[in-house]
């Protein structure tokens, strides 16, 4: 070690190189640096960094460190110590009989030297204290101006899908400009992961005219999802009207995943719409027309607790529906309520009570 606290022969104990790089210097990093630790021929066993070299320094000779060496055992710093010593009896006047260096009588270096010494910091008692403290502000710097390009790309892709959601909306008239539609409005008042096909079958009159068990066989399209798993065959449905409401929601549906597609809005990242589902519309259109619980169970081939849950849901965007659509000339709103009183009995109303 050329100069500093720990001036003076050393041995190391660990290169300090990152993961992979023990044989070559590349690849660490360009401020820091490697920080070796190493055992000085006083005893201590040190982690040094590169401010710890003013000059580039040179290896002296090789050494085999015992693999029994521990450098918290005060006998092994000892024993290692004494024989680093030995060692260097045989190396260190050896290298002193070269001469003096040439950078010994270098004025430009001399000089450099002279303001070093006469720098305020260079009598500080604390001068490698302050060191570590601002090797440790410039690493904090930098891992804060990573984390702050990293939060800046991920608001700018939030950002971008606003403004594809805010073009969709505006190519399908929810919105105009700043302003917002009546369709927009309309589309205000329904929350779920289907909100947009809901408010477009509204909008088409997909639902006018349905009994109140065919609106909950076609509204539990919007809120069902079935089980990872389940058989693939093809749903059982209600007959007449029900099912063909049902064949136009998934058609409206295809659109809307058609523009989504248009307009780079990703259902991977919550904001697409997914397809709806018709796995539970036997069942709710059952229950609502009025059959007993152990039929709809055995139909739907379904826990109680699941049957339950589904239908609180039905019976949730039910109640949306019915304040979402339209008072006058439609008799959608007064069907979703009585779909609702439906709904809500049994074990069902039972379960909502409790």
């Amino acid at each position: 070690m050329p100069t500093g606290k720990y001036a003076g022969l050393a041995l190391v104990l660990d290169p300090g190189l990152p993961a992979g790089r023990a044989n070559g210097h590349r690849g660490f990093d360009h401020v820091d640096g490697p920080r070796p630790l190493v055992l000085t021929a006083e005893r201590q066993v040190k982690r040094l960094a590169s401010m710890d070299f003013p000059v580039p320094v040179e290896a002296l000779e090789r050494m085999r460190v015992p693999k029994s060496f521990n450098a918290r055992s005060p006998q092994s710093r000892r024993d290692l110590a004494s024989a680093l010593r030995t060692k260097a009896g045989h190396i260190v006047p050896e290298r002193h009989r070269k001469g003096r260096a040439a950078a010994a009588d270098d004025q430009e270096i001399a000089r450099l030297r002279t303001e070093l010494r006469a720098h305020p910091c260079h009598g500080c008692d604390e001068r490698e204290d302050h060191a570590r403290w601002a090797e440790r502000y410039d690493r904090l710097k930098r891992d804060t101006a990573q984390l702050e390009r990293r939060i800046e790309g991920r608001t700018n892709t939030i950002a971008r899908t606003f403004d594809r959601i805010v073009a969709l909306l505006t190519e399908l008239d929810y919105l105009r400009g700043n302003d917002v539609t009546e369709h927009g409005k309309r589309l205000a008042r329904l929350y779920g992961e289907l909100d947009l096909l809901a408010s477009e079958c509204l909008r088409a009159g997909v639902w006018e005219g349905l009994a109140p068990g065919e609106l909950a066989a076609c509204v539990s399209a919007l809120v069902y999802e079935s089980r990872v798993g389940d058989d693939a065959l093809a749903p059982k449905l209600p007959s007449g009207a029900a099912k063909a409401a049902l064949g136009e929601m998934v058609r409206i549906w295809g659109r809307l995943d058609a523009l989504e597609e248009e307009f780079r809005i990703n259902q991977a990242e919550g904001v697409g719409q997914r397809e709806p589902d018709l796995g539970f519309a036997w069942a709710a259109y059952m229950w609502a027309s009025g059959k007993g619980l152990d039929e709809v169970l055995r139909e739907a081939e379904m826990p109680a607790g699941d049957f339950v849950r589904w239908c609180k849901q039905v019976i949730d965007v039910l109640g949306q529906i019915a304040a979402a659509a339209p008072r006058e000339g439609s008799t959608v709103a007064k069907n979703a309520r009585k779909a609702v009183d439906q709904l809500l009995r049994g074990v069902v109303a039972y379960s909502s009570v409790g």
